[in-house]
C-alpha cells in the first residue's frame, strides 16, 4: 500500500491557511461588533470615501476647536475670578477710608493703611495667577511671572515716598511711578509682555480675542491707589500724621474709580464668557450632528456581524478538529 506524505502535509498546509483566513474574518466581524462600524468603508460609501473622508476632517477640526475653548473658558474664568476679587478688594478699602479718614481718626486710618500694604502685596499674587502652568495675566509672555513680587514692589515706593517731603511730593512720585512708560512699574514692576494673549479659533471663521494684562489700565489704576494708601503706612515714611492723612484721602477717592474700573473689565471678560459659552455650545451640535451622519453612513448591523461571528467560531473549531486528528494520523493505523 502507498501513502503519500506529501498529500497529507498539502492537506495540514491547506487547513492550516483556512484556519488562519476564518481568524481574520472572525477578527473584522468582532471589530463590528465591539465598534458598531463596518471596516469595509469603500462598500459602506458606495465606493465614494471622499464624503466620509470630509466628515472625519470636520469632527477633526471641531475637536480642535473644543480642546481650544476648553482651555480658554479655564483662563477666563480664572480672569474673571481675579479681577472681581481685585474690584472686591479695592471697594472694601475705598468703603473704610472713606468712612473714617474725613473723621479725622489717625489711629484707625493708620490701621487702615497697614492694611493697604496687604492688600496691594494681596493684589500682586493674584496678577500672578497661572492655568495649566502659563500666567495669564502676562500677555504672551506666559513663561514668567505677570509681575514683580509685593515686597520689591513695595520697597520701590516706599523708597519714593521716604525721598518726599510732603504729601503732593509722595502723589506726584507714585503718580509717575505708575504712569511713566519708560520706567517705574512699567520698567520693573510689570514683567510681561506689551503683546496680550494671541485670539483663539473658536469655530470656522469665529475668533475670540480675550487677553487682559496686568498693564491694562484699569488694573494699574487699582494698583495706583492701593499704593498711595500702603506707603501711608511705611515706617520710612517720613510724613507727619497730616500728610499720611492726605495720602489716604487720595487712595479712598481713586480707590472708587479705580473699583469701577475693575468692575467694568469684570464685564467685559463676562461678555467674552458669554461669547465663549455660544462658541462651546455651537461646537458640541455640530459635533452630534456631524457623528450622527458619519454614524448613519458606516453603521454596521451587529445582529449580522453576531451571527456571522458566531458561524466562523463553529467553522474554526471544525478546522481545528480535522487538523488535530490528520496530524495524529500514522502509517501503523492501516496495518492490519
Amino acid at each position: 500500500m502507498y501513502v503519500s506524505g506529501g498529500s497529507d502535509l498539502s492537506r495540514l498546509q491547506r487547513l492550516q491557511r483556512h484556519a488562519t483566513q476564518t481568524r481574520e474574518r472572525m477578527d473584522t466581524a468582532g471589530e463590528e461588533m465591539s465598534t458598531g462600524e463596518t471596516t469595509d468603508r469603500y462598500a459602506a460609501t458606495g465606493g465614494n470615501l471622499t464624503r466620509l473622508i470630509s466628515l472625519d476632517r470636520s469632527l477633526a477640526r471641531n475637536a480642535a476647536f473644543s480642546s481650544t475653548i476648553s482651555l480658554t473658558e479655564l483662563r477666563l474664568d480664572t480672569m474673571q475670578s481675579t479681577v472681581t476679587s481685585i474690584a472686591n478688594s479695592a471697594n472694601s478699602l475705598a468703603v473704610a477710608l472713606n468712612e473714617t479718614v474725613p473723621k479725622g481718626d489717625v489711629a484707625s486710618s493708620t490701621r487702615l493703611a497697614k492694611q493697604a500694604r496687604g492688600d496691594l502685596v494681596d493684589t500682586l499674587a493674584k496678577l500672578n495667577v497661572q492655568v495649566s502652568g502659563q500666567s495669564i495675566f502676562a500677555g504672551t509672555a506666559t513663561d514668567q511671572a505677570a509681575v514683580a513680587s509685593g515686597d520689591d514692589i513695595l520697597a520701590a515706593l516706599d523708597a519714593l515716598a521716604a525721598g518726599s517731603a510732603t504729601a503732593a511730593d509722595a502723589l506726584t512720585a507714585i503718580d509717575a511711578y505708575f504712569t511713566s512708560p519708560s520706567g517705574g512699574f512699567f520698567a520693573t514692576g510689570y514683567l510681561g509682555s506689551s503683546d496680550g494673549l494671541a485670539p483663539v479659533d473658536v469655530g470656522e471663521g469665529q475668533r475670540l480675542d480675550y487677553g487682559v494684562t496686568a498693564a491694562d489700565d484699569r488694573i494699574v489704576a487699582v494698583l495706583k491707589a492701593q499704593a498711595k494708601a500702603a506707603v501711608a503706612g511705611s515706617d520710612s515714611y517720613p510724613g507727619s500724621n497730616e500728610d499720611k492723612m492726605a495720602l489716604l484721602s487720595a487712595a479712598g477717592s481713586e480707590l472708587i474709580a479705580a473699583k469701577d474700573g475693575a468692575q467694568s473689565l469684570s464685564y467685559e471678560i463676562g461678555f467674552d464668557q458669554q461669547t465663549l459659552e455660544n462658541a462651546k455650545a455651537s461646537r458640541t451640535a455640530e459635533s452630534n450632528t456631524l457623528s450622527l451622519a458619519r454614524a448613519s453612513m458606516v453603521e454596521a448591523d451587529y445582529e449580522t456581524s453576531t451571527t456571522t461571528y458566531q458561524a466562523l467560531q463553529s467553522q474554526l473549531d471544525a478546522i481545528f478538529t480535522v487538523t488535530a486528528r490528520l496530524a495524529d494520523l500514522r502509517f501503523t493505523d492501516y496495518m492490519r
